[in-house]
């Protein structure tokens, strides 16, 4: 299935559906694992957005949407 739409508006979506859940989380967080070249590409989209280049990430970082906080994990195995 091919996978369309800007990914940070996907994030958007999927946060504000969390953040309305009927139910009494005490944990708003959301961690994808992905592969190092699926990280990259993550991480490029995120720099592009916010501006925000020269900041050495190796293998996790993290974005807030709203309320919800967003991980990305990779691993070099």
């Amino acid at each position: 299935m091919e996978k369309k739409g800007d990914l940070l508006n996907q994030l958007a979506l999927i946060s504000d559906l969390i953040e309305n859940l009927n139910a009494d989380i005490k944990s708003n967080t959301i961690i994808f694992e992905v592969s190092k070249v699926e990280f990259e590409r993550v991480l490029e989209v995120i720099e592009k957005k916010y501006n925000r280049r020269g900041q050495k990430v190796k293998n996790s970082f993290t974005i807030s949407i709203g309320k919800i906080d967003v991980i990305f994990n990779t691993s070099n195995a």
